[in-house]
């Protein structure tokens, strides 16, 4: 911004938006996620490129200079061939790309327009949060599939029996409502993980 008085200029102002300081370090452990990181921003190439340099976003996935309504189609481009764009915005420009995405995630202290067109709403603006969103969906998927290993295990072994009349009514019974208490105590156990780090089935809880 220059600074002038009676025609004459007096000086120069320049400012810049500040970079949180757990960006970098959300993109990194993205990226060993093998996850591609892109940014799309409607700021000129010049400060769209000085940022993602120092939050390590390569310069072939940086879309500068975006209009609000061309968002969207950056993002249905991306997810052209085949691949799943989760979408983060915060503001009223960035609706219209959160709704395209596969999976659109509104920053809380953004603006009601985005939450309301995004699918997952994060509370904070911290980006680690983002890996937390992402780590918590992973283990609620890989729960889903322990519960249906544990119910499809029992009816396996156990429905052949019955039907061979192997197995007694009492013990039949028992055996289903034994399934049922492992499958419910296996997802309540989740309650306990912290998204701090991956999910395991037998790893760290608090």
């Amino acid at each position: 911004m220059l600074v002038a008085l009676n025609g004459r200029l007096l000086g120069i102002m320049a400012d810049a938006d500040t970079i949180k300081e757990s960006a970098a370090e959300a993109v990194a452990q993205l990226r060993e996620r093998e996850i591609d990181v892109w940014m799309i921003t409607g700021d000129n190439e010049r400060t769209a490129r000085a940022v993602a340099e120092q939050v390590g976003i390569g310069p072939d996935n940086v879309q500068a200079e975006v209009l609000p309504e061309d968002k969207a189609d950056v993002v249905e481009e991306i997810q052209s061939d085949g691949r799943r764009v989760m979408m983060i915005g915060d503001g009223v420009n960035d609706a219209p790309a959160l709704a395209a995405a596969y999976v659109g995630t509104a920053i809380g202290s953004g603006t009601d327009v985005a939450i309301e067109a995004a699918d997952v709403t994060l509370m904070r603006d911290d980006p680690l949060d983002v890996l937390k969103a992402i780590r918590i969906s992973a283990g609620t998927l890989s729960k889903v599939k322990q519960n249906l290993g544990w119910a499809l295990g029992y009816n396996t072994l156990l429905i052949p029996l019955a039907s061979l009349g192997l197995l007694q009514p009492v013990l039949a019974a028992a055996a289903m409502a034994f399934s049922s208490v492992s499958v419910l105590t296996n997802t309540l156990l989740f309650r306990r993980y912290t998204p701090d780090h991956e999910y395991k089935l037998f790893g760290r809880f608090r």
